[in-house]
């Protein structure tokens, strides 16, 4: 390598160092993502490469917001949140109970297939989790279930609502991998199924080892009863995907229609939700968007900078040095993922990592659609992961159980999950048939 080679690769590593170093230095500090990202492009900026112009840089933060596809996470945020005021969620509980709730173990399989039906509409791991957690574990405990034990199905379940869609993760994704978030919704379908399906089989078999209460079976009537209160519930997530199956309305109208009907059953069927109650919902609603939308402008930024760098074409002969084979590639970075998922917000990492991972996906064939579904479930798993596993400390503000405690119970279902990782990785059909219709 010639001197001035050698000189050039030296300052585009110290350029990089000063960049991603900035970045996890304030992360470390507690500064927010968006500010981090936002804040250590800067500083690359001003101290790193004198080519930059700031002007640039505020350029592609703000067509970094500036696509339609981003509209839909408002209004997902939204119909969550009305969903819980308005008595659906209650509603949709109530209904599972008198399906299962008389089985052994009944209110354990009442939580999965409560985030189930929940994840066709919200899309937000956390919003459902304290949501559903904070109803179904004080009954749990009640019913006779260990805390521990239904502390952890409840953060488990609530996994499944951003891989089943519609997902604020996947539009993150397709916004960032310039895809189709329409196939991406399709695309996890069937994997969520398949999580909701495992995490089933492992309540069964604690269920059974364990010798877990068993609820009062249902009547017929009881069933119709409470299949009628709950048949608007149940509509919404059908109305939702149908809709975007279909081809009837594009992801962003599904969000606005689920909206509408959210507010229509809240108010005018259910008449549990408030007028005076919307300022607060909207609100709250907007402030979460905010966050969102400002850390995916910032990630735009970030990502320009690292392709203005090379980082993604060094990256790609990195990998080539290992291995040559997709399947390792896969397997590189599934591994990598979870760790990162230990220490680092899941958000941040899918902002961060995309654009950097782009051009290897395409070098190693592997279809965007497939590894988007990878990404997320991968992120999910880092949610239920600690030091920084959000999903942990929220179900343990929600039920007052320590962590190690809901640790002790959660290990069969995070094995579930990482096999339906595994499937989802060397299987692409799993992922790719619904799309590919």
């Amino acid at each position: 390598m010639s001197c001035a080679a050698a000189s050039r690769k030296t300052a585009e590593d110290e350029s990089l160092l000063l960049l991603i170093g900035s970045m996890l230095l304030l992360l470390v500090l507690g500064v927010r993502v968006g500010f981090a990202i936002g804040i250590s492009c800067a500083v690359y900026v001003v101290l790193g490469d004198s080519t930059l112009q700031p002007v640039a840089l505020a350029q592609m933060t703000v067509s970094g917001a500036n696509q339609f596809i981003l509209l839909a996470i408002p209004f997902f945020i939204l119909a969550g949140e009305l969903m819980n005021a308005g008595g659906i969620t209650r509603r949709l509980i109530a209904f599972a109970e008198t399906v299962v709730g008389g089985m052994r173990g009944g209110l354990a399989y009442v939580v999965v297939i409560v985030n189930m039906i929940m994840a066709g509409v919200s899309g937000a791991a956390i919003a459902d989790a304290a949501a559903v957690g904070s109803v179904m574990i004080p009954s749990m405990t009640r019913s006779g279930y260990s805390r521990g034990f239904a502390a952890a199905i409840n953060a488990a379940a609530a996994t499944i609502g951003p891989v089943i869609p519609p997902s604020v993760g996947f539009i993150i994704y397709a916004s960032l991998a310039n895809v189709s978030v329409g196939k991406l919704f399709l695309a996890g379908a069937i994997p969520g199924v398949i999580m909701g399906i495992y995490m089933m089989v492992v309540c069964f078999i604690v269920a059974h080892k364990q010798q877990l209460p068993r609820g009062k079976a249902s009547t017929r009537r009881a069933l119709f009863a409470g299949l009628r209160a709950a048949l608007l519930a149940l509509l919404m997530p059908v109305i939702v995907l149908g809709g975007i199956v279909g081809g009837v309305v594009t992801p962003t109208e599904a969000g606005s229609l689920a909206v509408l009907y959210a507010l229509f059953i809240g108010l005018v069927v259910y008449r549990e939700l408030k007028i005076s109650d919307i300022p607060y919902l909207l609100a709250k609603s907007a402030k979460q968007s905010a966050v969102v939308m400002f850390i995916i402008a910032s990630a735009k930024a970030f990502g320009w900078l690292l392709t203005h760098m090379g980082t993604p074409e060094a990256l790609i002969q990195s990998f080539g040095l290992i291995s040559s084979q997709t399947w390792v590639f896969l397997l590189i970075l599934n591994v990598t993922i979870i760790l990162l998922g230990c220490f680092m917000e899941g958000g941040s990492i899918m902002i961060v990592l995309t654009p950097l991972l782009l051009p290897a996906l395409l070098k190693y064939d592997v279809d965007l659609i497939q590894f988007g579904v990878i990404f997320q479930l991968n992120i999910m798993i880092g949610l239920l992961t600690p030091p920084i596993g959000m999903l942990l400390y929220i179900i343990t503000g929600v039920s007052n159980v320590p962590m190690n405690e809901i640790l002790k119970n959660l290990w069969p279902f995070l094995l579930a999950l990482i096999l339906v990782l595994i499937l989802i990785t060397y299987i692409p059909a799993i992922t790719l048939w619904l799309p590919g219709l």
